[in-house]
């Protein structure tokens, strides 16, 4: 139900169409929350259903017809209750099957964890630079709200950048480590 907030977020900040709110996903969310763009229009029907939105088609000459989404009351009191909740659910508890594969490593040889460890670290790095381009889409769509509200977008963008970095310094321990094993076996034949 989580998507179905964020995207009862975006509208409360105004209407949007599908496609505007997939690239709201992309350019504000993705580093923490990604959602296929597929997931996102099943859950606008879903979302309409329960009467938390409602659409409008926007009829067009010069491109294909859009359907513009805006928020209802009870969209925004269950929006509102879901923010008030807290938490919800245990945020230093995540799943990742990269690092139960990471946590079942010693059954292959160190240099092949090592590869793998390189490339996680080269993905975290292209992220990294990807990244850069979230202070700007803060600008682009915060430009018609309160600071108090696109503050608390920038705390997001922060915490991204602390946890890929995280991520990266964390890589190359362990890529440090186990190359310090691969030295010991080659003294050792």
């Amino acid at each position: 139900m989580s998507l179905a907030f964020g995207i009862l977020g975006f509208l409360n900040y105004g209407p949007m169409s599908g496609y505007d709110l997939v690239k709201a996903f992309e350019s504000s969310l993705q580093f923490f929350w990604h959602a296929q763009n597929s997931h996102i229009y099943l859950e606008l029907k879903k979302l309409e259903k329960k009467g938390y939105i409602c659409g409008e088609t926007v009829i067009q000459s010069d491109r294909p017809n859009k359907k513009i989404f805006s928020i209802t009351e009870t969209g925004k009191k269950e929006f509102m209750n879901w923010l008030a909740e807290g938490a919800g659910e245990d945020a230093t508890h995540f799943k990742s099957a990269f690092l139960m594969k990471v946590f079942f490593g010693g059954n292959m040889p160190p240099a092949q964890s090592a590869a793998m460890l390189r490339k996680f670290k080269a993905d975290c790095e292209a992220y990294l630079n990807r990244m850069e381009e979230a202070p700007d889409s803060i600008v682009t769509y915060g430009s018609n709200k309160e600071m108090y509200q696109t503050i608390y977008w920038q705390f997001t963008v922060d915490f991204g950048f602390c946890f890929i970095k995280t991520c990266i310094e964390w890589a190359e321990q362990c890529i440090q480590k186990l190359e310090a094993i691969n030295e010991q076996n080659a003294k050792k034949e």
